[in-house]
């Protein structure tokens, strides 16, 4: 066994092919590297790539590696190595004859040589008595000699931790007779979160020899701070939308003599009328609220490097998709509290004043927000908005309940910026799952949520309480996905 670098750490990702170790490169990297492909054998030569670097010059550096194609054949290739002439022989006749399987025994070596802890990289539904070549693999990876963290990609559509847990178990049980196997954890490259890829850093510590500890902690630290960096600014940007749906208001002048009467005859049914102001204003605030949802969306995907053509489209499809939000037309007896008989704008012809309003830039959100506006929670327009009467006007406003429902869309969002993986491909499940709504609603009913209090402070006072908020919240939603704190 080589001798382990004190200023240079080495993680080596390895699978059988196709199985998504560039995806996950690029994942853990937060940038595009390499080639994705729906084929075998796409990264033909290793590649490394520092993951974090002190002002030292200490690294945490990571290698991709070609896949092993045929395991059993290449298993039988390392043991004959014992065999130096042998070997040498058999290396120059696979060099002639099969490039693929001269390039695994190359990188093979190399992992052997250089590497501090291996990644390898598993189907989770493929355990060795299902897969055979897994067996093979485990050998090859003995004859490496190295500490390995199993990792379980295309797990399929998100789980619950618990739901999650018995697929880790059960390849916890097919590891026991690997002693050099040190932890198993699951790290979909499709579908993955940065909380769960501290909880691998974690595990590699552990994984690593005391005389590395020190470098990797000041490395491990670096790492964690960067992401974290992301997560507040990411925290930052929903306390300001938040923030600006909370003062929006658009004021209704004064109804006329004239306007109460039609009004009247209107809820008798005499008559069918609508108030034309009012549905100006609600069209406005749902405009703005559509462009400041929108706008959320493009910061959140910068701050968390996901720029890229397609991936705001893909992840407002997702949302869309997965949410089922249908617009919505409020039954005019609701619209009663509002004001003196004034008429409510549907969720669809809000939702297209809110596309117009963004100029493209929505993607077809607005007609989403526009069901959401038009009636959140399946309840009337009393509890959507806020009307107060003033000596000018019906001054129109977003009510606690809009506020909370807004507050849990964005907090949705983030959830799906934070699990978009780079380098997807094809793959088109939805990415908002039924059990992330139901931890954000929990955990606000926990913390209590309001937003009242924090309509009447000054907007530096306002944004630095959401900012509090949004994080308390984030934490609370991790905790109950992830069992972990961050």
């Amino acid at each position: 066994m080589s001798k382990p670098d004190q200023f240079r750490i080495h993680l080596s990702l390895v699978s059988h092919t196709n199985i998504g170790k560039t995806t996950l490169a690029r994942t853990l990297l937060m940038k595009d590297v390499g080639e994705v492909a729906d084929r075998a054998h796409v990264t033909e030569n290793t590649e490394d790539y520092v993951l974090a670097r002190d002002a030292a010059g200490c690294e945490l550096v990571l290698w991709d590696t070609p896949g092993f194609g045929n395991s059993v054949a290449l298993a039988k290739r390392l043991t004959g190595r014992k065999n130096p002439i042998g070997w040498f022989l058999a290396e120059v006749w696979d060099r002639m004859t099969n490039k693929a399987f001269w390039l695994n025994q190359r990188a093979i070596k190399h992992v052997k040589d250089i590497s501090d802890v291996v990644l390898y990289l598993v189907n989770a539904s493929d355990l060795p008595k299902t897969a055979p070549y897994i067996t093979a693999e485990m050998e090859i990876i003995s004859w490496i000699n190295k500490p390995v963290i199993v990792l379980l990609n295309q797990m399929g559509k998100p789980r619950a931790h618990a739901e999650e847990r018995a697929d880790v178990e059960a390849w916890r049980d097919a590891m026991k007779p690997y002693p050099f196997v040190k932890d198993v954890l699951p790290m979909d490259a499709f579908a993955r979160c940065w909380v769960q890829e501290t909880a691998l850093f974690d595990a590699i510590g552990r994984a690593l020899p005391a005389t590395q500890h020190a470098t990797f902690d000041a490395l491990r630290d670096i790492w964690i701070r960067s992401r974290r960096a992301l997560y507040l600014s990411s925290v930052d940007a929903i306390a300001r939308h938040m923030w600006k749906l909370l003062q929006a208001h658009e004021l209704v002048p004064v109804p006329s003599l004239k306007d109460h009467v039609r009004s009247l005859a209107n809820q008798i049914g005499l008559i069918k009328t609508r108030n034309v102001e009012m549905e100006d204003a609600q069209t406005a605030l749902s405009s703005m609220a559509a462009d400041s949802l929108c706008a959320l969306t493009d910061k959140l995907i910068g701050i968390n490097g996901l720029t890229g053509s397609g991936v705001s489209r893909e992840i407002l499809r997702r949302m869309k998709t997965d949410w089922q939000m249908a617009s919505h037309t409020i039954a005019p007896a609701s619209a009663a509290a509002v004001g003196a008989g004034v008429g409510v704008a549907g969720g669809a012809a809000a939702g297209a004043a809110a596309d117009a309003a963004s100029a493209g830039l929505s993607l077809g959100l607005g007609t989403l927000l526009g069901g959401i506006i038009g009636a959140i929670g399946g309840v009337g327009a009393a509890t959507i908005y806020n009307a107060r009467h003033k000596k000018e006007g019906i001054d129109l406003s977003w009510s606690e309940h809009a506020a909370r429902n807004f507050m849990l869309e964005a907090t949705l969002l983030y959830l799906a910026v934070a699990h978009f993986g780079r380098g997807r491909g094809d793959w088109q499940a939805g990415e908002s799952p039924e059990f992330w709504k139901i931890a954000v609603q929990d955990a606000m009913k926990e913390l209590k949520i309001t937003f009242l209090p924090i309509r009447k402070l000054t907007p530096e006072a306002g944004v630095e309480q959401l900012t509090r908020l949004t994080d308390s919240l984030l934490r609370a939603v991790f905790m109950r996905l992830y069992e972990r704190g961050i």
